[in-house]
């Protein structure tokens, strides 16, 4: 995954949530990686101290911090836009200085490729001199000529709105946030003696440039209008409080979600699965007005990806999932309808483009692992990209035909209704079949081959989870081996007790003794101790103690509480007990 732009540390609140101190040593987690401790988080010679629930220190500086590679990735921008040529596409360059400086030429519009092979181990030195000149002739002869330029996309540039052109990159001082490069003022490429060529000399790898991690968090924010917080353990409250200060610091003048630090703009997987994680509940307005952005032409615009994004990239259709969670938070009717048309005309494009009715499943590329370099073999071109089929593509699919459904059902509109619900149960139908390793216990990453589509084995850990989250991986009272292991080591780290993993286990396994273990006792318990037995596990997920809840949460502790009935009308029948 590219973690170029913000991530919640939510996630790590939800772990500090779910587990409990267990170990003797007091740790509320532990693996190799790291540990977690009710007041403080050890990875290493590092660690993370919590002062309050407002307030941290850390000395832990990222392995990445020393590191400058000196292969450049770059591109030109006219007017702080992405318009010189199509996403995905850029330069690259390996700086080798001598006497500590180095020049750089390149054309607009005309890709360059000049990486050379060097240790990877080794630096670019401190404080090089990197001068870029770019050959901006043919856009100057165009606007001297049309009056405009023509940029990769079709769009006309019109000379007298040229305003300057900038370079943007990934590697400091460079950004790829193009709508802010303007104002960095060594970013802009000038002409100075009037030849056409633009040019500025950038200081690579400077100390004054380099990323570094901040050793202190001091919250600065006001809360008061969020959901407040507070907990037996002191770290998860911390990074409660700094998770909502994170989130209220990514919100735009405009309210909407500022994609991340150096990435300006709403971008519709990453509101989408911000949304899915809190945002629909925390700030419903910022949610709408972001889902709104990332529409046009009534249809979900999909974001960057392989090819230039749609039709090899077709994940956009998340947004479904998030405008539905909108809708449930909010009530508001005209947001279904208005939601209802989008996410219609957008499958109803798919179904044309990206639909297979030979496997029921769909096609394009990974769903936020979009990067082609991370997720696919070096000879899968776009085309190819776009032929396969991937997982957590199809889960979002699976869940957008669902939600449709919903919506079409809230409208008491039986046609859709049926409709894509029937074509929801098709993808659903194709993942399982085609995708699902029984050997193994977990789905392959994606269909793909140019002639024959075979399966990849690669796990996807956000397909997995979709796939679950979505109800989309079916309990057949049957688990594999592979699959026993690792709940039993999830119900381990999260401190459940083997009398409840065992309770637990027993009401979606098939199991002999089944009804004995959902109530925690022997099948040599007797009648009373039966009786005592259920009257406790009925108060234990009696659906009461969660009303307050999450309809998923209401929804598990009903059907624990259903089990738990089952387990006793069993045994009651089987010794026949009054």
């Amino acid at each position: 995954m590219n973690f170029r732009k913000y991530t919640f540390s939510i996630s790590m609140f939800v772990i500090c949530l779910s587990i409990h101190a267990q170990q003797s040593n007091n740790a509320i987690f532990k693996s190799d990686a790291f540990s977690i401790f009710p007041d403080h988080i050890t990875q290493g010679r590092f660690e993370a101290k919590v002062l309050s629930s407002t307030a941290m220190t850390s000395n832990y500086k990222s392995p990445e911090a020393d590191k400058y590679s000196p292969d450049i990735q770059f591109k030109f921008s006219i007017n702080s836009r992405d318009n010189e040529m199509m996403p995905n596409m850029d330069h690259t360059v390996t700086i080798q200085p001598v006497d500590g400086k180095f020049i750089t030429d390149v054309e607009f519009g005309k890709q360059l490729n000049a990486l050379k092979q060097t240790d990877k181990h080794v630096n670019l030195p401190e404080n090089t001199l990197w001068t870029v000149r770019l050959d901006m002739r043919k856009v100057l002869a165009s606007f001297e000529k049309d009056g405009y330029y023509t940029l990769y996309n079709g769009e006309k540039q019109a000379k007298s709105d040229f305003k300057g052109v900038y370079i943007a990159g990934s590697s400091a001082p460079l950004s790829w946030d193009f709508v802010n490069l303007y104002n960095k003022q060594e970013l802009e490429l000038k002409d100075n003696n009037g030849d056409g060529i633009f040019e500025t000399t950038l200081t690579m790898n400077s100390k004054s440039n380099q990323k570094t991690t901040d050793d202190k968090w001091m919250l600065t924010k006001d809360l008061s209008a969020l959901p407040h917080y507070s907990s037996d353990f002191p770290v998860s409250d911390a990074i409660y409080n700094l998770s909502l200060e994170e989130m209220l610091r990514a919100v735009e003048p405009d309210s909407t979600f500022r994609t991340g630090k150096e990435w300006s703009g709403v971008w519709t997987r990453d509101i989408s699965y911000s949304i899915i994680l809190s945002m629909a509940h925390m700030q419903p307005q910022v949610a709408k007005y972001s889902l709104i952005r990332k529409v046009k032409n009534n249809r979900i615009i999909q974001d960057t990806g392989t090819g230039g994004a749609y039709p090899v990239s077709t994940d956009r259709m998340i947004w479904a999932f998030d405008a539905w969670e909108l809708y449930k938070v909010t009530g508001d009717k005209n947001w279904l309808l208005y939601a209802f048309d989008v996410i219609r005309n957008s499958i109803e494009d798919d179904m044309k483009n990206a639909y297979n009715p030979v496997t029921g499943l769909v096609k394009g590329e990974s769903s936020f692992l979009d990067w082609r370099e991370q997720t696919y073999p070096l000879w899968m071109q776009p085309v190819d990209i776009y032929n396969s089929e991937n997982l957590g593509t199809n889960a979002v699919h699976y869940q957008a035909n669902t939600v449709l459904a919903l919506m079409a059902e809230s409208l008491n509109d039986k046609v859709n209704y049926t409709k894509y619900k029937t074509q929801a149960e098709t993808i659903k139908t194709g993942i399982n079949k085609y995708l699902w390793m029984g050997d193994k216990g977990y789905y392959g990453q994606f269909l793909y081959g140019r002639n024959n589509l075979i399966l990849s084995p690669r796990a996807e850990a956000l397909g997995e989870a979709l796939s679950i989250l979505f109800g989309i991986a079916d309990a057949d009272g049957h688990v594999h081996e592979t699959e026993h292991q690792l709940i039993r080591h999830i119900a381990q780290q999260m401190g459940i007790s083997e009398k409840d993993y065992q309770s637990i286990e027993a009401m979606f396994v098939a199991n002999t003794d089944a009804a004995y273990k959902i109530l925690e006792v022997e099948t040599t318990a007797t009648d009373e101790e039966l009786k005592k037995a259920y009257r406790k596990m009925a108060v234990k997920y009696h659906p009461d103690k969660v009303h307050y809840l999450g309809e998923d949460v209401q929804k598990g502790a009903h059907e624990k509480f259903q089990k738990v009935n089952e387990a006793w009308e069993a045994i009651k029948k089987q010794r026949g007990i009054v």
